[in-house]
């Protein structure tokens, strides 16, 4: 699938002076850069190498062969290293992105937060989700192969037997996924496993970017064109699927979101006749769940039981939400299709979804006061998504406090998951 270069405003007469151009490093990572010389504070705080493109004053200075092209505001980028992807996002036309995608051209939406995620203000910093700590998993091979479970039983007399749901639990959980697609129509709402400053930032990742402009699509589709706009969104699909191992960890998960907004999509709303969510489908998302849960659940100042930065915590707390909810699915398609489900023993350990305050946070100062908080509750370690499952210490009075804490402050996510859970083990 191809991708056009983002629009580019004609050249007027009286236009302001081109915008200084971001370093490498930071045109490379998709952020923006303070332009501080010789080395720019990103790359401080990181201990990198700062290069920038175009040095100040006027000489561009670069090593030979380096091959330059005009930005859309007359400064200079290298297109050695970026294509149109790659442009600083101050430099975006303020209508939006534009993709070409199976022949159809869609402008996603300019969803920018200028206090929260644009410039420097206030104390404010735009928020780097490629900046993280978290701890890499050793079972995320098991939520890859996850799939092979319902036709690899457990030998004869072993301890795990499949879950059995009531099916006015598999039509709850049916019920509620099914309005996460259509969540992402009204202004300022996301579904429930995608964090608001993933589409709030000076720049919303692709995958959610051409999420948001298809789910349009989909609403606004007239009647003959359905089948055009699933064509479309299935090959949107396959394009997530090709995506370079070399690309960040945020941009693994927002591949993972937007293929499992697509799969609850098609799987409820299915075109007449059609089956486009197959078994196919269920392994590719696994197999995006595995690349997002390699990297870790969990950051190395939440095991330490410390304050994590906040990129860290949205990056975790994001991608838990996102597999809590594919597992969910899992649990609706298999059961749908007389496949059986077990207890997910590769995520004991994993957080379930903390404080709705926390969740809903919308500056980093608000958002550490609340974690300060959730330090002082949660002293001892946040509820963990085993201690719902049934065991010698459910009914216990040591447990049910535990989770009672947790009801407290849960959102409607984390009340759903509790609600499943308590349907299945009784906790």
């Amino acid at each position: 699938m191809r991708s056009t270069p983002y629009s580019t405003p004609g050249k007027e007469k009286g236009r302001p002076p081109p915008r200084k151009k971001a370093c490498r490093n930071c045109s490379r990572s998709k952020v923006r850069c303070d332009l501080a010389r010789p080395a720019c504070t990103r790359c401080k705080s990181l201990g990198r190498s700062c290069e920038y493109t175009v040095p100040n004053p006027a000489p561009r200075l670069g090593a030979q062969g380096d091959h330059a092209a005009e930005d859309v505001d007359g400064s200079w980028i290298d297109q050695s290293i970026a294509g149109p992807e790659m442009l600083d996002p101050v430099l975006r036309p303020s209508s939006g992105i534009t993709r070409d995608l199976g022949g159809a051209t869609i402008d996603a939406p300019n969803l920018r937060n200028e206090q929260n995620f644009g410039p420097a203000q206030n104390g404010q910093h735009e928020l780097d989700l490629t900046n993280t700590d978290l701890v890499p998993s050793l079972s995320a091979h098991s939520i890859r192969d996850r799939w092979l479970r319902p036709y690899i039983l457990p030998p004869l007399g072993s301890d795990e037997i499949p879950k059995v749901y009531h099916p006015f639990t598999l039509q709850y959980v049916s019920r509620v996924l099914s309005t996460y697609p259509n969540r992402m129509l009204k202004d300022g709402d996301v579904s429930p496993f995608i964090h608001h400053s993933q589409v709030s930032g000076s720049l919303m990742p692709l995958a959610l970017a051409n999420c948001y402009t298809l789910m349009r699509m989909w609403t606004q589709a007239a009647p003959g064109s359905e089948t055009m706009v699933v064509n479309t969104i299935e090959q949107e699909m396959d394009r997530l699927t090709e995506g370079s191992s070399n690309i960040y960890d945020i941009d693994h998960l927002s591949a993972f979101q937007a293929f499992l907004v697509y799969s609850i999509l098609l799987y409820f709303s299915p075109p007449p006749g059609t089956t486009p969510v197959t078994d196919k489908t269920m392994i590719t998302l696994m197999e995006l769940a595995y690349l997002t849960a390699r990297n870790g659940l969990i950051s190395a100042a939440e095991r330490s039981k410390t304050k994590p930065t906040w990129e860290s915590w949205i990056v975790a707390s994001t991608k838990r939400r996102a597999i809590h909810a594919m597992y969910l699915f899992s649990s609706v398609y298999n059961a749908e299709h007389s496949l059986p489900n077990f207890v997910a023993e590769e995520l004991r350990g994993v957080y379930v979804p903390e404080s709705k305050a926390l969740w809903e946070a919308r500056d980093r100062g608000s958002w550490s006061r609340e974690y300060d908080n959730h330090l002082r509750e949660w002293g001892e370690g946040m509820l963990e998504i085993s201690e719902l499952w049934k065991s010698e210490e459910t009914g216990s009075i040591a447990r049910r406090r535990r989770i009672e804490r947790w009801l407290k402050m849960v959102d409607e996510f984390g009340m759903m998951l509790f609600s499943v859970c308590a349907h299945l083990h009784g906790c």
